[in-house]
């Protein structure tokens, strides 16, 4: 199998990470963003989105990382873990899957997106407008998930982590760098501090976070 990842991605750390926690032997492919590797024909071809991450796994190409996640959970031993096999469970860490992309992270990547990553790609100044809008909404969808913690559960859908914390936790290690209000909902920052404690998380650090960037 093939992953073809950006360094510093939140999209890929999440896949990264369920392959790390499943120990599974994956070559990692790194395109350079700033070279415009993403949208070159050749990596357009296996992803015609021109985004990352992208799997190639034999002859299927899979893209979009929640489903690459699945994908992965599914065939691998122990991978139940990560993704229930059936019933309710199940359709809890679904329910996450989906809340996490169309809701919650995409408020928290506009604020990675104007503090963090408009500077590495010299596309300037930080936007008050957007970054006004992504505070009104990401303190209503992070009270949904503080609420959801507010029980003392240590992750997301039971006692051990699945796919719903790698992916709803996906932008853990641009949170101070994207000036993201995680603080003001304190079972939310307890949430993020137990992710950094797993192993394949801890592993899966973006060079960039490791050195402060």
């Amino acid at each position: 199998m093939k992953l073809y990842i950006v360094e510093g991605s939140n999209n890929c750390r999440k896949v990264q990470a369920v392959i790390a926690h499943l120990g599974l032997a994956v070559e990692s492919v790194r395109l350079d963003l700033k070279a415009g590797e993403v949208r070159g024909a050749a990596y357009r071809a296996i992803n015609p989105n021109g985004k990352v991450p992208a799997l190639v796994d034999g002859d299927r190409v899979l893209w979009e990382s929640n489903a690459i996640m699945v994908h992965l959970a599914e065939g691998a031993p122990g991978g139940t873990a990560l993704w229930p096999a059936a019933g309710a469970d199940r359709i809890e860490v679904l329910r996450w899957l989906l809340w996490e992309g169309a809701h919650y992270n995409r408020w928290v990547g506009s604020f990675v997106y104007e503090n963090v990553l408009k500077g590495v790609l010299g596309l300037g100044p930080p936007d008050p407008a957007p970054l006004a809008e992504a505070a009104q909404q990401f303190h209503r969808f992070a009270g949904v998930l503080d609420g959801h913690l507010a029980d003392g559960r240590p992750f997301l859908v039971g006692e051990q982590v699945t796919l719903a914390d790698f992916a709803v936790g996906s932008f853990s290690a641009w949170l101070a760098a994207g000036r993201v209000p995680v603080a003001d909902h304190p079972h939310v920052a307890a949430w993020y501090r137990r992710l950094e404690t797993v192993p394949a998380w801890a592993a899966t650090l973006p060079p960039q976070a490791r050195a402060g960037d």
